[in-house]
């Protein structure tokens, strides 16, 4: 064997060394882009867990109730509490609006959310909290929110 044919044979085995690499480092990325959607739905879903658990409180709950039909005679401790509770689940919204636009977040998982608030963002108390506080937010998600066709909330 000549140096050229081996000098051959050693182009071609880095080639194909070059080739099995980029295979498992797509295999590798294609692994860790699922695992980053994975912790994305669980980080989401505990701050929507644990803004909702506050409801549990009897207090909280009856102002929550109370402020979804008629806000606007609500005291102003009462208001500025659920001005909190509002927006504290709709950071939780845009957290996930902003991970499903970069592809972070599955559609089944994104359209289940988006039923959610789509609920709750029919009610007049949370119309009103948007009204009032939608300025606080990123223009994209004050756009996708204002697009949203309202229903008619209810709470049982």
């Amino acid at each position: 064997m000549n140096w050229d044919a081996a000098g051959a044979i050693g182009e071609i085995v880095g080639a194909l060394a070059v080739v099995m690499s980029l295979i498992y480092l797509a295999s590798q990325i294609r692994i860790q882009n699922r695992e980053a959607k994975i912790s994305s739905v669980h980080d989401i879903t505990e701050a929507f867990r644990l803004a909702i658990t506050s409801f549990q409180d009897e207090q909280r709950a009856i102002v929550y109730t109370k402020a979804l039909k008629d806000f606007d005679n609500l005291s102003e401790a009462e208001r500025l509490q659920f001005i909190s509770m509002v927006q504290g689940l709709m950071r939780v919204w845009e957290e996930a609006f902003y991970q499903y636009s970069e592809n972070r977040l599955d559609y089944r998982v994104w359209s289940a959310w988006c039923a959610q608030y789509r609920d709750w963002i029919s009610s007049y108390g949370f119309q009103r909290v948007w009204a009032l506080r939608k300025h606080t937010y990123s223009h994209d998600f004050q756009q996708f929110v204002d697009g949203i066709e309202l229903g008619e909330y209810n709470l049982v």
